[in-house]
């Protein structure tokens, strides 16, 4: 599937996790769609992975650092994006973009299931409780050696996970 069938599938019932082949330029953001980039060598461990998406997603300089705080956070991207960028109109969707995914948590292997179950539970939210709804997905892009490994990770803690062409 193309990134804008991912996003449409991700705001409804579909996964909201994709992997991609790497790129070498930042993915191209479809209109409407907040787009930010992590790179997952910067997210190693619980606090890497804290400290990226609060400084690409704007978490505010309160944010506690933890698994509670987190999801908070996770759960209010529209409000932090209007906040950050000034824009009056809400986006249609928000993705997160990790490159170098097999780096991912790779040095605190038990926060990987919390995180990776988490995602639908963002996804869920932004379905059926923001007004007006909006997609949350997660994109992951590895060396090509790499991505069935990606794939598989995910796979083994029960994430659905597409395949997408972008």
């Amino acid at each position: 599937m193309n990134l804008d069938q991912f996003i449409s599938r991700a705001a409804g019932h579909g996964p909201c996790v994709g992997v991609h082949r790497e790129m070498p330029s930042p993915l191209a953001a479809p209109a409407s769609v907040e787009v930010r980039t992590v790179d997952g060598a910067l997210v190693k461990t619980l606090d890497g992975l804290y400290d990226a998406f609060a400084e690409v997603w704007h978490f505010p300089p309160w944010f506690g650092r933890n698994a509670n705080a987190f999801n908070d956070f996770m759960r209010d991207l529209d409000n932090m994006v209007q906040t950050a960028t000034g824009r009056q109109q809400p986006a249609r969707g928000y993705v997160t973009d990790v490159t170098n995914a097999h780096l991912l948590l790779i040095e605190q292997p038990e926060a990987f299931s919390w995180f990776a179950n988490k995602m639908a539970f963002y996804r869920d939210y932004y379905r059926d409780e923001l007004s007006p709804p909006a997609a949350f997905g997660l994109l992951l892009s590895a060396p090509a050696d790499k991505r069935h490994e990606v794939r598989e990770r995910w796979m083994s803690v029960g994430i659905q996970v597409a395949e997408v062409d972008v």
